[in-house]
C-alpha cells in the first residue's frame, strides 16, 4: 500500500499578533476616556449615598409613626397585672398592625430597614409591657389588701365581744403576713405592719372607752397594749390626761347646772371654759330628751325643747343649741325674700318652732333680743289668732316694718289707751310707778302697735299686751324688769339675792342713804348698776365711782355679804353655847337635895 506522505509543523506558538510588529507603547489611564473615569466614579457614589440616606429617612419616619402605634397598645395593657398575657395581646395587635404596614412598602431597601429599626426595639417594648404588668400586679395586690385591712379593722370596731375581736385582729396580722410574701416585703415591712395594726386597735378601744367617759380605762388599755408604737400611745396618754382634765371639770360644771347651781359665776373652773359647760350640758340633755323619745311614742320636739330650757332656766342660762337655732332664723328670714312655701330655708323652720316652745314657757324674752323678739310675736300671733301658715306668718312678720306707721290710725286708740289704762291700774304693776313704768308703757304701747300692724283685732291686741307683759315682765324690789335682763340676776344666785344684794351695797358703799330709794338693774354687756328711784342719773359711791358692776363683781360681793352673815351667825351660836354650858356648871355646882332618878 502506498504510504502517503505527511507534513509536520514545525513553527511554535506566540504571543504575536498576525501582522507587522511595532514598537509603539500606549498606557490607558492617559487616555481622555481614562481621565473621565474617577468623576464617573463619584457621581455613582454619591447616587448611592444620597439614595441610602434617603431610604433611610424614610424607614425613620415609618418607625416613627408605627412606633406611636405601638405606644398605644402598651398603654392599653398598662393596667393588665398578667405580664404574659399582656405580652401575647401586645404581639398580636402590633404583629397584625406591622404586618399591613410592611404590605404597602414597595421598596425593599426601605422595608428591610424599617423591620431591623422594628426587631431592635421589640426587647424594650416587651420590657415596658412587663414593668407595667409588675406595676399593675402590685397596685392591684395593694389595693386588695387595703380593702381587707379597712374590712377587718370596721368589723373589729363594730363588735363588743373580746374574743372576736382578737380573732379580727388576728386576720389583719395574716392578712398582713400573706401580702408580706407574695410581695416579698421583707420582714422589717412585716414587723412594722403588725405593730400598726396592734396600735390601731388599741387606740380604737381607747377612743371608745373616753366616748363613754371612762379616761381610766383608756389609759389602761393603751399601758397594757403589747406590740405597739411607743411613741403614739405616749403621745397618746399625754392627751388623755389633758382630755380626762376637760371632762372631769366640764362635768363638774354640767353637774352643777343639772342641781339647779350657776357654775359659771364666780372664779371660772380650771381645765375647761364656760362655753364647753354649757354645750356639754346641752348634749347631755338632747340625748336624755332623745332616750325620752325613745320611750314614749307621744315624745315630740316641743317636749325636747322644754326639757332642755327648763334646766337651763333655773340657773338662768340659755341653751346654746335653742338660742344658735333662733338666731340662724332669725338672720335668714330678716334678709330672704320667699315667693312660695318651698323656699323657706329648714333653718327658719325649725327656729319657729323653737320660738314656738320659749314663748310657751314664757321664755322668748330671754332667747332674743328686741328686734328678733318681735319678728317672733309677729309669726307666733299670726299663726295662733289669725291662723296662719309658717309661709304666710313669716311674710306677715317680714311685711311688719312696711306696716307699722299704719297701725298708729284712730279706731285703735281707744283700746291703745285703755291698754295702757289697765297697766298702770293692775295691781302686778302700780307700785312700779315710781321707777319705770314709764318703761313698762313704752313696752305694752310696742307690743300693741307690733299685734295691730299685724292685722289683729284692736281688742284681741289689748289682751295679748296684758299676757305678754305677765310672761316677760317680773316685779322685784318695786321694779318691774323685762325677764331677758332679770335672769341676768341669778349670777348673784337668784332673785330673792337682788334686794339683799342692793341694800348691802347702799349700806357699805354709800352714806346715810336709804336703800329703799334705790334700785338695782341690767344695763346690758354684763353689767349692771345702782339707780335712784326718783330721777335717772348715774349714782356714785362714797369715793365718788359710779355704781357699775360685773356679775363677777356682784357674785364676790354677794359672798362676801352671805360670808358676814354666816360669820354672825356662828358667833350667836357659839355665845348661846357658851351661856348654855355656863348654866349647866351652875346647876351642877348648887345642885339639888334629891335622892333617887
Amino acid at each position: 500500500m502506498p504510504k502517503i506522505p505527511t507534513f509536520t509543523s514545525t513553527a511554535t506558538p506566540t504571543t504575536q499578533v498576525g501582522s507587522v510588529a511595532s514598537n509603539l507603547k500606549l498606557s490607558p489611564t492617559q487616555t481622555t476616556a481614562a481621565a473621565l473615569l474617577p468623576a464617573a466614579q463619584a457621581v455613582d457614589t454619591f447616587y448611592v449615598k444620597q439614595r441610602d440616606n434617603n431610604e433611610k429617612l424614610e424607614a425613620k419616619q415609618k418607625f416613627y409613626e408605627m412606633k406611636a402605634e405601638s405606644d398605644k397598645i402598651q398603654k392599653r395593657q398598662a393596667n393588665n397585672p398578667d405580664d404574659l398575657s399582656a405580652v401575647t395581646t401586645y404581639n398580636q395587635e402590633f404583629g397584625q398592625y406591622r404586618k399591613q404596614q410592611l404590605s404597602q412598602i414597595p421598596n425593599k431597601r426601605v422595608k428591610k430597614k424599617l423591620e431591623l429599626l422594628l426587631d431592635s426595639d421589640q426587647a424594650e417594648n416587651v420590657y415596658k409591657i412587663k414593668s407595667n404588668s409588675f406595676k399593675a400586679s402590685e397596685d392591684q395586690n395593694l389595693s386588695m389588701y387595703n380593702t381587707e385591712q379597712t374590712t377587718l379593722a370596721a368589723e373589729y370596731s363594730l363588735t363588743d365581744d373580746v374574743n372576736l375581736k382578737n380573732i379580727k385582729k388576728q386576720n389583719r396580722i395574716e392578712s398582713a403576713k400573706e401580702f408580706e410574701n407574695m410581695n416579698l416585703m421583707g420582714k422589717p415591712w412585716l414587723d412594722k405592719e403588725i405593730q400598726t395594726i396592734n396600735t390601731d386597735s388599741a387606740m380604737f378601744d381607747t377612743d371608745v372607752a373616753i366616748a363613754n367617759g371612762d379616761y381610766n380605762k383608756a389609759k389602761e388599755i393603751l399601758l397594757t397594749a403589747k406590740n405597739v408604737d411607743s411613741e403614739e400611745i405616749q403621745k397618746r396618754i399625754i392627751t388623755i390626761e389633758k382630755q380626762k382634765i376637760e371632762y372631769d371639770a366640764t362635768s363638774f360644771g354640767v353637774k352643777q347646772i343639772l342641781d339647779k347651781k350657776n357654775p359659771l359665776i364666780g372664779g371660772p373652773i380650771k381645765g375647761t371654759t364656760d362655753q364647753k359647760i354649757l354645750n356639754a350640758t346641752d348634749t347631755f340633755l338632747f340625748n336624755k330628751a332623745a332616750q325620752a323619745q325613745s320611750e314614749d311614742p307621744n315624745w315630740n320636739e316641743e317636749n325636747t325643747f322644754a326639757l332642755v330650757d327648763g334646766v337651763f332656766a333655773e340657773v338662768g342660762l340659755l341653751s346654746p343649741t335653742l338660742q344658735e337655732t333662733i338666731e340662724a332664723g332669725f338672720t335668714t328670714g330678716s334678709v330672704t325674700t320667699f315667693d312660695s312655701p318651698s323656699d323657706i330655708p329648714e333653718v327658719l323652720i325649725q327656729s319657729v318652732k323653737t320660738a314656738e316652745v320659749v314663748y310657751e314657757l314664757g321664755r322668748l324674752n330671754v332667747y332674743t333680743t328686741d328686734e328678733q323678739e318681735t319678728f317672733f310675736q309677729n309669726i307666733i300671733v299670726s299663726k295662733q289668732i289669725l291662723g296662719l301658715n309658717d309661709y304666710d306668718a313669716i311674710k306677715n312678720a317680714k311685711n311688719f316694718q312696711m306696716n307699722y306707721d299704719k297701725a298708729l290710725f284712730a279706731g285703735a286708740s281707744k283700746a291703745r289707751n285703755r291698754t295702757i289704762t289697765l297697766i298702770e291700774g293692775d295691781s302686778d304693776f302700780k307700785t312700779t310707778k315710781a321707777t319705770n313704768i314709764g318703761e313698762v308703757k313704752m313696752y305694752a304701747n310696742k307690743l300693741f302697735n307690733m299685734y295691730v300692724a299685724s292685722n289683729i283685732d284692736p281688742i284681741i291686741a289689748k289682751k295679748r299686751v296684758i299676757s305678754d307683759l305677765d310672761k316677760n315682765l317680773e316685779v322685784i324690789d318695786g321694779y318691774a324688769y323685762m325677764k331677758r335682763n332679770i335672769d341676768s340676776f341669778k349670777s348673784i344666785g337668784g332673785l330673792d339675792k337682788v334686794k339683799p344684794m342692793k341694800e348691802y351695797i347702799i349700806k357699805n358703799q354709800m352714806t346715810d342713804e336709804d336703800p329703799d330709794e334705790f334700785y338695782l338693774r341690767y344695763i346690758g354687756g354684763g353689767a349692771f348698776d345702782i339707780r335712784s328711784r326718783l330721777d335717772d342719773s348715774t349714782v356714785y359711791d362714797n369715793d365718788n365711782n359710779p355704781m357699775i358692776y360685773y356679775a363677777k363683781d356682784l357674785f364676790a360681793l354677794n359672798q362676801e355679804r352671805e360670808s358676814k352673815g354666816l360669820s354672825l351667825i356662828k358667833q350667836e351660836t357659839i355665845k348661846s353655847q357658851e351661856g348654855k354650858i355656863k348654866a349647866k356648871e351652875k346647876f351642877e355646882t348648887s345642885g339639888f337635895d334629891i335622892t333617887g332618878s
